[in-house]
């Protein structure tokens, strides 16, 4: 098998502790980690199809199997027509007899399923989703080197942002002006979350036509892509002078995340990260409008595995990729979110470094 292909032996080591003959991958997200192809499904089907022994076969509509073929480095690629059934195909061609237990990818749309369901009645399906959490949540050190590019990239976004802000300036212009520092290249993928004053306290606002007024708390949660993968940062900061009652909210949410970063340090499992972060901002009398998860895992997708939640006893290994974030949100008045990129080493982690302190008032 060509060295393009070790992601699919990870993948077949896998299915066969598994006791799973086939896995069935549309385009998509884990499509992109096997292959290296970043594309969106379309009515058109087009599948990966691994046998738990041997080189993948591509199923693809006829006009696309030269490019598949280039792209992925598999030369056994099945061309359908476009009057012909490709899921006929699939059962008469891709899917051998002997194939009992067939895994099928989590994001594989559900209509889609069914006609492969349909046409291979009497097979077994399961789904994949462990499969390629339990790969993909342990990351390689090219993947490392990506992650922490583009934390860099998203944390230097929003702190030269902050510093170009001005009395007047609408959410959504600020919006535009990460943008454009996000998405530097025309593969690059973004998101941006802009909260001026109380809509701080909404904790997936997208923002909108609010105006910055002196002394409103800014938070800014953004990210970009480097590669694919993806960095995701929040700095809260106040635009002009901060009250009594941000700068004592701020020290709970601040010493949360540091917590939060040294349990992660010294080896701890998911519960008892989330579980110790929180008990500070209990502590502090706040644990009421805590009202998320500590964090979440971070590679091709914002939101992936392993996922920083009390009830998560399953052990952080090296290479996984996550994020530290505590807030505090206050319903009217204002709300606060640190979050810092984390990734678990042999020895300790590496965190997103950003001078908090002196962002607290800008």
């Amino acid at each position: 098998m060509n060295s393009k292909l070790l992601r699919v032996e990870k993948l077949q080591h896998k299915m066969r502790n598994a006791d799973i003959d086939c896995v069935i991958v549309p385009l998509g997200i884990n499509f992109c980690w096997l292959y290296s192809i970043k594309e969106d499904p379309s009515e058109r089907l087009l599948i990966s199809v691994i046998t738990s022994e041997g080189v993948p076969t591509f199923l693809v509509p006829s006009f696309e199997a030269d490019r598949i073929k280039k792209a992925s480095g598999v030369s056994q690629v099945i061309g359908w027509n476009e009057t012909e059934d490709p899921f006929k195909l699939l059962a008469s061609e891709v899917i051998q007899k002997d194939v009992k237990k067939i895994a099928i990818d989590p994001k594989l749309w559900f209509s889609v399923y069914q006609s492969i369901s349909q046409s291979l009645s009497g097979k077994e399906f399961t789904n994949g989703e462990n499969l390629f959490a339990s790969l993909r949540s342990v990351k390689d050190e090219t993947e490392i080197k990506n992650m922490q590019k583009a934390r860099q990239k998203s944390s230097e976004a929003i702190m030269k942002t902050l510093y170009e802000l001005e009395k007047g300036i609408m959410e959504s212009d600020v919006q535009t002006m990460l943008k454009n520092r996000l998405a530097l290249e025309p593969s690059d993928s973004f998101f941006n979350l802009v909260q001026f004053g109380d809509n701080s306290a909404l904790p997936h606002y997208h923002g909108g036509d609010r105006i910055l007024q002196k002394n409103d708390v800014v938070l800014i949660d953004a990210g970009g892509t480097y590669k694919n993968y993806w960095g995701d940062i929040t700095i809260t900061s106040v635009f002009g002078q901060a009250s009594k009652k941000f700068k004592e909210i701020f020290t709970h949410v601040n010493e949360a995340n540091i917590r939060g970063k040294e349990l992660a340090s010294q080896g701890d499992t998911p519960h008892e990260i989330d579980v110790g972060t929180r008990n500070v901002i209990v502590k502090g009398g706040y644990g009421d409008f805590f009202t998320h998860r500590t964090g979440h895992g971070l590679g091709l997708e914002v939101h992936e595995h392993p996922y920083i939640v009390e009830g998560n006893e399953s052990p952080l290994v090296t290479g996984n990729c996550f994020t530290i974030e505590p807030g505090i949100y206050l319903p009217g008045e204002f709300g606060i979110r640190i979050e810092d990129n984390v990734i678990k080493l042999d020895k300790g982690i590496s965190a997103s470094e950003i001078p908090r302190l002196e962002l607290l008032e800008i």
